[in-house]
């Protein structure tokens, strides 16, 4: 009886609360150019390769896992599970047929070419910042990332 009386508790709450915020909804709006980017994206592959000689090729998935959700709208969580990394949040716009752009919310945006191996396979290349000598200061380099949904 209490697990019932809880469960009621709970519609009734959701109720007002959703009563109580009045009318006035906004939508969100959806980025039709979006569509087939939407879900969760767990990397497969992500490397980053240095610009300058000895051209270090750095595996990032050794230091954690990372996955990329992405909503209807192009709003877009990054997340790369190391210490120390916080999660991303932004807005992904589709520039050309292979062209797509991550802006973080207070970031510089990133551009990035993306081809569909298939539906569910994704792979985006683009230009980096990585700290690969471990000074404390980013290098310029070059992002290989392949993903699946």
């Amino acid at each position: 009886m209490r697990e019932t009386m809880r469960g009621r508790l709970g519609s009734v709450c959701a109720v007002l609360m959703l009563t109580g915020c009045g009318s006035d909804t906004t939508e969100v709006e959806i980025d039709p150019a979006v569509e087939p980017f939407v879900g969760t994206w767990d990397a497969v592959v992500f490397t980053v390769t240095g610009d300058a000689p000895p051209n270090t090729v750095v595996d990032v998935l050794t230091l954690g896992a990372f996955w990329i959700a992405i909503e209807p709208s192009g709003t877009y969580t990054a997340t790369l599970e190391f210490p120390g990394a916080d999660p991303e949040i932004g807005k992904l716009t589709i520039d050309s047929p292979t062209q797509l752009t991550l802006k973080p919310n207070g970031g510089d945006p990133a551009p990035s070419t993306y081809a569909f191996a298939t539906a569910d396979s994704l792979v985006l290349d683009g230009a980096t910042e990585f700290d690969f000598n471990l000074d404390g200061t980013d290098e310029p380099g070059q992002a290989h990332i392949e993903l699946r949904r």
